[in-house]
C-alpha cells in the first residue's frame, strides 16, 4: 500500500439532483482496500431508504446541518462534529431536516468498491433507469440490501 492524496478539487462528482451531490474522496484502490471515503451534500427533506452494508462497516462524520439518522430502530438528532458509527449488518438510514444542504463525509470499512455502486446508481439515473427496483438490484450486487422506505 502507498500514501494517497485526493484534492477536494480533483474528486469526482456524481450528481443526484434534487437529492444529493456524492464527492468520491478516496477510493478502495487508493487505499489498498482498507476503505473509502465520501462526501454527501444533502438537500433538505432528503436521505436514502433504509439500509444495510452486509459486510462493511460505515461510519459518518456530519459537518454541516442536522440530521436524522436511524440506527438499528433508535433515532438520534445529529449536528455539526457529531459522529456515528454503523456496524455492517445493521439496518441505518439518514435525513437533512434542516433548512438548508447539509454536508457529511462517510467512510466504509473495509472498502469493496463501494464506488462502483455509486458510479452505477449515476449511470441508471442518467439513462433515466434509476427506478427502486434498479437501486435494489445495484445495491444486491454490492452487497448492500434496501429493507425500508427513507425517514
Amino acid at each position: 500500500m502507498t500514501p494517497a492524496v485526493s484534492p477536494y478539487s480533483n474528486t469526482e462528482t456524481l450528481d443526484f439532483p434534487g437529492a444529493i451531490t456524492l464527492r468520491i474522496l478516496l477510493t478502495g484502490d487508493q487505499t489498498g482496500g482498507t476503505m473509502e471515503v465520501f462526501e454527501d451534500i444533502v438537500q433538505p427533506g432528503v436521505g436514502p431508504g433504509r439500509h444495510i452494508h452486509h459486510n462493511q462497516d460505515e461510519t459518518f462524520f456530519f459537518l454541516e446541518g442536522t440530521f436524522d439518522v436511524e440506527i438499528d430502530g433508535e433515532m438520534h438528532r445529529m449536528i455539526s462534529g457529531d459522529v456515528a458509527f454503523v456496524p455492517r449488518g445493521t439496518v441505518h438510514a439518514f435525513k437533512n431536516v434542516g433548512d438548508t444542504p447539509g454536508r457529511l463525509h462517510y467512510v466504509f470499512s473495509p472498502a469493496l468498491q463501494a464506488e462502483a455502486m455509486f458510479r452505477a446508481f449515476h449511470a441508471a439515473l442518467s439513462k433515466d433507469a434509476l427506478t427502486p427496483d434498479e437501486m435494489a438490484r445495484i445495491a444486491k450486487a454490492h452487497c448492500q440490501e434496501f429493507v425500508g422506505p427513507p425517514l
